[in-house]
C-alpha cells in the first residue's frame, strides 16, 4: 500500500521560467503536488480541468495580472486558497491584495523557508 505525504496540490502562475521551476522544485521537495505554467490564460485554462488547493500567481505578467487571474481563479474554485508573489511590493499592490483576499503574500526574491512559510499560511486560512 502507497502511504500519500501530499500536504496539497499547488499551482504556481508566473511569466519568470526560473521563477516557476525554482517554486516548483521547492514545494515538491516539501511534500507538494505542483504544477507551474508561464502565463495567467494557460494558469486558467489549468484551474478549469483539474482542482487545486493553492494559486500562487505573479503580480506582473504580459498576458495579465495576478489580480485578474485571481478575479477569474476565484470564480472557478473560490474555496482555493490564493498566493501573491510579486517583486513590485508597493503598499498599494500589498492593500489591493489584501482587501481582493489573497491570503499571503510573498516578495521576491524570497528564500525556501519564506516560501515554505507563505505556502503554509495560505492554506491555514482556508484550512
Amino acid at each position: 500500500m502507497t502511504q500519500r505525504t501530499e500536504k496539497g496540490k499547488v499551482l504556481i502562475v508566473d511569466d519568470a521560467g526560473e521563477v516557476v521551476v525554482l517554486c516548483v522544485n521547492m514545494l515538491q521537495t516539501l511534500g507538494y503536488v505542483v504544477k507551474g505554467v508561464h502565463r495567467g490564460e494557460a494558469g486558467l485554462d489549468l484551474l478549469r480541468k483539474e482542482t487545486f488547493d493553492l494559486l500562487i500567481v505573479d503580480y506582473k505578467m504580459p498576458d495579465m495580472n495576478g489580480f485578474e487571474v485571481f478575479e477569474q481563479a476565484h470564480d472557478l474554485n473560490p474555496d482555493m486558497a490564493f498566493m501573491l508573489l510579486t517583486g513590485h511590493g508597493t503598499s498599494d499592490v500589498m492593500d489591493d491584495a489584501t482587501v481582493m483576499g489573497f491570503d499571503a503574500i510573498l516578495l521576491k526574491p524570497f528564500t525556501r523557508e519564506e516560501l515554505r512559510g507563505a505556502v503554509e499560511q495560505a492554506l491555514a486560512e482556508r484550512g
